[in-house]
């Protein structure tokens, strides 16, 4: 009796200490509510004018809280099991940022609520399928933790209690929010196993750059996998960020906590088959462009995302088209004078204008006209300049834009010439969609 005893105490050692698979085993057709949470506290540094950062600069003080909750159902799997693609119906999402910066929030219209998300290139990628988003509700859905990328946190191999292996890049990438990777020296280690969880211990540190701003993380969490269902549930991460500042974002010095809940739940009516019906999920390249909605409400556009707001201010917003990190080109658009009802700037009166704006700089005007559109963007009309900046030469695409009421918009492109043909014809195409917002309504 004795020895049957402690027989059966030996086999209960040795399934807890045998190595165990910690596989996800995601199916098409089952459905989760997520809620994701980030809360930061720190600095904030906004670029020097010098090439070279000051490392005694102070920053701004910087809060920011951010949380997303919505319901997901997978649609595909890859060859790993783990879910390749979803579909999500946002319940909340907002965004508040406060301290010495500019105060600013954001929260996700409801018309755009329901999501598609993929992973691509081992990044999770969101568009909408009822419209455009904006690049402020863009980066509220499409953040650090997203679910898809949690799969990569587990080990290809069996584990035993005590393993440790390191995380694969797409959650390395996905829990410190850089596009780009340059060391990934996270790691987990499975630190406790039962029939039913398994806990791992996540700790290491994270080099990369978003935006072309180099930053680290240093990492220290855990998070639950569940055995059953074959998904990680949750996941606690604290994190401590140096970024340097990047052509589009100020640098930062924060700590933060980002955490990530997920339950499986029925399926939701607006996830179900039937409505989904006659909704897009496919993911075409022409779903991920942005919409992007001037400060005073008068105008939108629509651009891909390679455009990035860097000032969004009452009369004056400027965006820097990026590549591989570095600027290629920009793009102001100022709010002109009222030109009284269905007129617009003299086109000799904008050459005049520019050739005073460019002073020395100025060479020649290499051509101007109008240029067609929707009658919706209202009157354009173009004139390309060449310039100089010292001994780099320069192009400007300036648009003199006007709408029934007598609105104005001067939008000025900026690029060096030899960015030219890397540049080609985007700013016929972002110039292209303009809009009037104050146009009368469509019967």
């Amino acid at each position: 009796m004795a020895n049957a005893f402690i027989f059966a105490i030996m086999l209960s050692i040795t399934a807890v200490d045998a190595p165990a698979t910690l596989h996800p085993a995601d199916t098409p057709g089952e459905a989760t509510r997520v809620v994701i949470e980030l809360k930061a506290n720190g600095l904030f540094k906004p670029a020097a004018e010098t090439k070279e950062p000051d490392p005694a600069a102070k920053g701004l003080a910087l809060r920011v809280e951010t949380r997303v909750e919505f319901f997901e159902k997978v649609i595909a799997v890859g060859t790993d099991k783990a879910a390749s693609r979803v579909v999500r119906r946002v319940e909340k999402a907002a965004a508040a940022i406060n301290g010495e910066v500019r105060a600013t929030s954001s929260a996700l219209r409801p018309e755009v609520a329901l999501l598609v998300a993929e992973l691509k290139g081992g990044q999770a990628v969101v568009v909408s399928a009822g419209g455009p988003l904006t690049r402020g509700e863009l980066e509220l859905v499409q953040g650090p933790g997203d679910p898809l990328a949690l799969a990569a946190l587990l080990p290809a191999a069996d584990v035993a209690k005590g393993n440790t292996w390191v995380v694969g890049s797409d959650a390395a990438r996905s829990l410190s929010g850089y596009d780009t990777l340059d060391d990934n020296a996270l790691k987990a280690t499975l630190e406790s196993l039962d029939d039913d969880k398994a806990v791992l211990r996540l700790k290491g540190t994270v080099r990369g750059s978003t935006l072309g701003g180099q930053g680290t993380i240093v990492m220290d969490g855990s998070c639950t996998f569940d055995r059953k269902a074959r998904r990680v549930e949750t996941l606690e991460v604290n994190r401590a960020e140096i970024r340097q500042p990047g052509p589009v974002e100020a640098g930062l010095d924060v700590k933060s906590t980002l955490s990530v809940s997920r339950k499986a739940v029925d399926v939701p009516p607006e996830l179900a088959d039937a409505g989904l019906k006659d909704v897009p999920l496919d993911m075409k390249p022409e779903r991920e462009l942005l919409l992007f909605k001037s400060p005073d409400g008068k105008y939108t556009m629509i651009h891909d995302r390679d455009w990035h707001i860097y000032w969004d201010g009452d009369r004056q917003s400027v965006l820097k088209r990026l590549s591989k990190g570095q600027v290629v080109a920009h793009c102001n658009l100022t709010t002109g004078p009222n030109a009284g009802k269905g007129r617009h700037q003299d086109p000799a009166q904008l050459r005049d204008d520019i050739r005073k704006a460019a002073g020395s700089r100025f060479v020649r005007i290499l051509g101007e006209g109008t240029v067609d559109g929707p009658p919706e963007g209202g009157y354009r009309y173009r004139v390309t300049v060449q310039g100089r900046e010292g001994d780099v030469g320069v192009l400007w695409y300036y648009y003199s834009i006007a709408g029934p009421e007598g609105d104005q918009v001067l939008v000025v492109f900026t690029l060096g010439i030899d960015q030219q043909e890397a540049f080609r014809d985007q700013d016929l195409r972002l110039i292209g969609t303009f809009e009037w917002s104050t146009l009368p309504a469509k019967p």
